[in-house]
């Protein structure tokens, strides 16, 4: 056990990490693992805290060897996944912008491929120790060879391959500094250095038989040269020695589009895995990697309990849902004098919460919020934000004990309740704050008048949402929306507004079928940390709401009420009733 404090709930990025934290915490059974250790190409799709780096570092080369030597069993070569990160200085280079488009596309590839080879010298250093005698000056002479580079002496050879890639981008650049008129020469590509790269490695004893497997993270960071260059890799038929991962944003995806002008197709050219969960009871999948997460990180620091046990519910919570609970079985009776003990329990299971938040006394303050369910819930399937309130009751609660024993290193006892209300109403009331003040400070490309436009059409969302728990209507918790009448063309406001939102992850997004047509139509999904503050049901239900784009953009822009009669804007049918 440490001898110093270590919260758990750690939600900073898994580049953080440590190779063993990284084996000890992901949990494989839930994050589609089987497709990124496969020979298939995939993109990975989810915004920022869904657990795409986490899921490319557990499976790269360094971590998957710390992992075989934790086990004490033999590192099982059959799949090499290299991590290549695209938030780096060499990718985020500009000059493509003042050269010629042919220039630009070169020196554009080349960068990609130096990243690429340069990450995967990085990631072969750690299995040096299994390459048999002379196997290194083999290597350095063919490297060197096939890809007309000085490599040097003296020391480790990754690393002087390493060094030898870094002076070749060096070269490149002073040339491009210069006064040469010619230097695509200098430039390696797919075929001239990444390729004949690999296969160079192929001939090593212990990696003759493996697949490389390149996993490209932050893809939507890289620019429109170097994602036609990546995409005609991933149309490239033979897969036998590599494929190519990409992890991107939804909101910022990059295009599907080659440098020769196609365009890769999904389930032809690749497999799409979206990370973001959209449902969040304890049966969904979200439900449970949510507790398998939170349990192996509670395991970290010696606490035995579950994430229910560690998190309880409010007392005066639990109290008033009981008689909400009663109150609603009476109701379901009443309407429905013959029906079936499932027909009641379904009208409990939907109309309860409602008669909840419903019946406290409009003098009343703020319904408590605690307990892990809800907790999951507020997540909005983001695993970051999963992490985050628990970040911080943790750390409230470290320092409440330490007033009486400066020498303690971890709670082990519950979070009290009443912490997990303050910690949930102050996560709540800050990305308020940021919504209101610092958006545009936060989000590249947001004026001052979008950020107020953003937090207006939440405002208005958050008022229409209250009086629709508040009203006898049959989906009074549907806190998601969908846009009828809504044409991009010509609401571009709007989707300006939308995309900013979606940017700042305070709006979540997922297709779903129409109940009319079967069409797919977008899900609209306001982050649920901010409902405390405003007494909304975070849990919400399976069910929307539909509101013209018209009447959003009048919302938005005007700052005008969205207007509710009392009758039920919410088609979809409670397909999900009686499944938490």
């Amino acid at each position: 056990m440490t001898s110093r404090h270590r919260n758990p709930f750690e939600y900073e990025q898994a580049t953080k990490f440590t190779n063993e934290e990284l084996v000890d915490y992901y949990i494989e059974d839930f994050n589609y693992s089987r497709f990124v250790s496969s020979k298939r190409n995939v993109l990975l799709v989810g915004e920022r805290g869904t657990g795409k780096t986490m899921t490319f570092l557990y499976h790269s080369l360094p971590v998957q060897r710390a992992k075989a030597q934790k086990s004490g069993e033999e590192f099982d070569p059959t799949t090499i996944s290299i991590y290549v990160p695209c938030n780096t200085p060499l990718t985020h280079r500009r000059e493509h912008d003042l050269l010629d488009p042919l220039t630009a596309a070169l020196i554009s590839e080349h960068f990609l491929v130096t990243s690429i080879m340069h990450a995967t010298a990085k990631a072969i250093e750690v299995i040096a120790d299994l390459l048999p005698e002379g196997a290194e000056d083999d290597l350095r002479t063919e490297i060197g060879y096939v890809l007309n580079i000085d490599i040097p002496k003296g020391i480790p050879f990754f690393r002087r391959l390493s060094l030898a890639l870094d002076r070749a981008s060096v070269q490149v650049q002073e040339a491009l500094n210069g006064a040469q008129t010619d230097i695509r020469g200098s430039f390696f590509s797919f075929n001239s250095g990444l390729r004949p790269f690999l296969a160079c490695l192929k001939q090593i004893p212990v990696l003759q038989e493996s697949h490389f497997s390149l996993m490209i993270d932050d893809a939507h960071l890289l620019n429109r040269y170097q994602i036609r260059a990546l995409n005609s890799w991933i149309a490239y038929r033979d897969n036998a020695m590599f494929s190519i991962k990409v992890a991107t944003t939804r909101v910022d995806a990059p295009t599907l589009e080659t440098s020769s002008g196609g365009t890769i197709l999904e389930g032809h050219d690749f497999t799409r895995i979206d990370l973001e969960q959209h449902y969040q009871n304890r049966t969904s999948v979200f439900g449970k990697l949510a507790r398998e997460i939170i349990g192996r990180r509670l395991k970290s620091i010696e606490v035995y309990k579950t994430p229910d046990e560690y998190f309880p519910p409010h007392p005066a919570y639990t109290e008033g849902m009981e008689e909400a609970k009663r109150d609603a079985e009476s109701e379901a009776k009443q309407k429905f004098p013959c029906g079936t003990q499932k027909q009641w329990s379904d009208y409990v299971y939907k109309y309860a919460p409602a008669i909840y938040y419903r019946e406290r006394s409009p003098r009343a303050n703020l319904p408590p919020y605690a307990g892990f369910d809800l907790l999951v819930h507020l997540s909005t399937g983001v695993i970051r934000n999963l992490l985050d309130p628990c970040w911080h009751m943790y750390d409230r609660m470290i320092s409440e004990v330490r007033k009486k024993d400066p020498a303690v290193i971890a709670v082990r006892d519950p979070i009290p309740p009443h912490i997990q209300d303050e910690i949930i109403q102050e996560r709540s009331k800050r990305k308020w704050e940021l919504i209101r003040h610092e958006l545009d400070k936060t989000v590249e490309g947001c004026s001052r008048q979008q950020a107020r436009f953003v937090y207006q059409l939440l405002d208005n969302l958050a008022v229409l949402f209250k009086k629709r728990l508040l009203s006898e209507i049959s989906e009074p918790r549907a806190v998601v929306f969908t846009i009828s009448g809504f044409d991009e063309a010509s609401h571009l406001e709007l989707v300006d507004i939308l995309r900013i939102a979606q940017k700042a992850q305070i709006i979540y997004t997922f297709p779903s079928a129409a109940k009319d047509s079967g069409k797919r139509e977008i899900y609209y999904v306001p982050n649920r940390i901010l409902w405390p503050q405003r007494g909304l049901d975070p849990q919400g239900q399976h069910a929307r709401v539909s509101i013209p784009a018209d009447i959003l953009l009048a919302a938005a822009v005007n700052n005008v009420e969205i207007p509710f009669q009392g009758d039920d804007q919410s088609n979809e049918p409670d397909l999900f009733a009686g499944t938490d």
